[in-house]
Formats: structure tokens, sequence, C-alpha cells
């Protein structure tokens, strides 16, 4: 993946944090301040224009503002995430850990807490024939999922989350990693973020629609996985 001059990539970053939170096609004349980018509306206008020419944005309809593409958030991902502090939310779910010795029941509360805290749905593979998930009520919160097609293919994922986590652990390697749009065992339409903390060790997923907070979630996760390695 070639990599943007510094404006372009300042730009798209501003589009997918700012589509992040207002789930809503991004409009070039917002972009000014939220980019911190000292250029003249017109210039923000042509270099939007550039990112969807390479595949980063689209314009969902005529005269409206533009979102990340699958390759505008693969790009953002390699990139452009933000280190977030997250270290009092992990505090929280230490606490949550606390005094529990059976590593089932410990995921399983984990897992729900983490659900809490990012609004996503959460799963847990204890082992190929093993899985826990939580928080997938908050899947069907997100606007992506309102359309009637989108719902169907959500309960579909739903279905076979058992059959996708169990194999998944033929593939997984330690550490946390993203996965996205077609790469995504999950959905097209969906964004996961995955942590394993290695051979024989209960693996923990993120589910969300494409459109996740990857900044918060991938610094939540990497908060997990060194809270895992020392408890």
């Amino acid at each position: 993946m070639q990599r943007l001059d510094t404006r372009k990539e300042q730009l798209l970053a501003a589009v997918v944090r700012e589509h992040a939170k207002s789930a809503e096609p991004v409009a070039s004349d917002t972009m000014k301040d939220k980019a911190g980018l000292d250029i003249s509306p017109a210039t923000i206008r042509n270099e939007m224009v550039a990112l969807e020419k390479a595949g980063y944005l689209r314009q969902p309809h005529t005269s409206a503002g533009r979102v990340p593409t699958e390759a505008g958030y693969r790009y953002y991902i390699a990139h452009c995430l933000e280190d977030k502090n997250v270290e009092e939310d992990v505090k929280e779910l230490r606490v949550i850990m606390r005094g529990v010795e059976e590593v089932e029941l410990r995921m399983k509360r984990l897992a729900r807490s983490l659900a809490g805290e990012v609004r996503e749905g959460v799963f847990v593979g204890f082992t190929p024939q093993s899985s826990y998930y939580t928080g997938l009520s908050y899947l069907f919160e997100q606007p992506e999922f309102e359309s009637v097609d989108l719902v169907r293919d959500l309960s579909e994922i739903i279905d076979n989350l058992d059959r996708v986590i169990s194999e998944l652990f033929d593939e997984v390697v330690p550490g946390v990693r993203v996965y996205v749009g077609t790469e995504n065992p999950f959905g097209v339409n969906c964004g996961t973020v995955l942590l394993c903390s290695g051979t024989d060790q209960p693996m923990m997923g993120v589910l969300g629609p494409m459109r996740m907070d990857y900044d918060r979630t991938v610094a939540m996760m990497k908060g997990l996985e060194r809270l895992m390695a020392n408890s």
C-alpha cells in the first residue's frame, strides 16, 4: 500500500474519525478545522476528490459528503491509528477479573464488561468447540444495520458465530489483529479487532460495523493483552 502525502493522509484520517462518530457522510466544508489543515475549502474539496479517485473515499449520494471505503479503513488502520490512553478503562477491567480463578468465568465477565465499554459485540473462543458471545444487541443499534437486507446479513452472521470462531483457531497468531470488510470472516460489512494471547489460550474479539472506533478499540485490546499477560 503506497503511502499518501501528509495532507491527504491527515484528511483521510479526519474523515474516518468523523464518520466513526457521526455515521453520516462527511462534507468537505466541515473538514478544515477537524483535519487541522491550514488550507482553503477549495483545496480540501480537491483533495477529497483525489482521495475518492484513489479509492479511499466514496460518495454515497450525489451532492452528499463522503465516507471511507474498505481501502480507506485499511489505510487508516495501517498508518493512522491514534494511541489512545485507555489505562483507566483497563484498570476497571482488571478489577472485574480480580479474585476469579476459573478461566472461563473470568473471560466471560471480562467480555461482558468490554462490550459495555466499546458498545460493540464481544466474543471469546475458549477452544474450537467452545465459544461465548455477548453485547450483540449493540450491533443492532448501529445505523448501518437499519436496513432490512443488512439486518438479514447480520442475523446470518450471528447464526454462524460459533463456526467462524472455531475456524479462526486455524489461522490466528499471538497479538492484536484487525479484520475489515472482505477479509473479515464475520461479514463484509463488519470490522473485527481480535486478540489472541497465544497457543492454547482463549481468544477475544470485538465485532462491530466497519465504521468502528478503531483507535479506542485497538488500544483497549492491546491493554487487555498486557493485562492478560500479567494475570
